[in-house]
């Protein structure tokens, strides 16, 4: 019933979003995204891995490109309860709001540490998320921030099944901590993934994110794509 109840929920939602319409989007500062991505992912040992990530996000309004970026990442297990890693992303964002249009190139680099454990039939995990983010090739106000982001996420297992629901929060903060107009934004998502093999998979979700603290808040609803491959070394233990 559990699982009923997340594959309905996942499917109102989704349909909802892919048959929005354009002048939609503008009601409440709401608007659409879609995220498509490809993952290749390379287990040197059980402990420790590389990810590289390519991926592009179209929107409803406007132009239709909204970003697209390239990420690299590295994960080590340091104890059974706890992951640590880091990366870099490269990404190419469209600015269309405004007099001042253009391509935004911006770098990134990122740090963080996790928590695993599981309750019963639930996977659980904690994330805490440093990035520092530069924009490139420009001198003059540049758009650099920093960020930490608190992720709790779960995953319900359901025995001799592919396609476990999942579900997360995530808080974002701005670096000045001690501001109380730190906290700016939130992202909800729910979501599954198909396996294929022990190779291929595909996961899907959709996203509410949103943010707080001013006005006119924007509030975005995302459905995202990730086709992943995954293999191992063949001396890796």
């Amino acid at each position: 019933m559990k699982f009923r109840f997340f594959l309905l929920l996942y499917g109102f939602i989704s349909t909802h979003v892919l048959s929005a319409q354009d002048e939609l989007a503008t009601i409440d500062n709401q608007s659409y995204k879609s995220w498509n991505a490809i993952q290749i992912q390379y287990a040197h040992t059980e402990r420790f891995s590389l990810a590289l990530e390519a991926q592009l996000r179209l929107k409803s309004v406007g132009d239709t490109y909204n970003m697209s970026f390239f990420e690299a990442q590295a994960q080590y297990k340091l104890r059974p309860f706890l992951d640590v890693g880091a990366g870099y992303r490269n990404s190419d964002r469209l600015d269309d709001v405004g007099k001042k249009q253009g391509h935004e190139k911006y770098d990134r680099f990122f740090g963080f540490a996790q928590l695993n454990t599981q309750f019963n039939r639930f996977d659980l995990r904690f994330r805490v998320l440093h990035q520092i983010k530069t924009q490139r090739l420009v001198t003059i106000d540049p758009k650099d921030n920093s960020r930490w982001r608190y992720k709790l996420s779960t995953r319900y297992n359901i025995p001799n099944w592919r396609m476990d629901p999942r579900l997360s929060v995530e808080f974002f903060m701005l670096e000045e901590i001690y501001s109380t107009e730190a906290y700016d934004k939130f992202r909800l998502s729910l979501g599954s993934k198909k396996i294929f093999s022990k190779a291929s998979a595909i996961s899907f979700k959709y996203m509410f994110e949103k943010e707080v603290g001013i006005t006119q808040p924007a509030s975005y609803h995302i459905l995202s794509i990730r086709y992943e491959y995954n293999f191992k070394s063949k001396g890796g233990q």
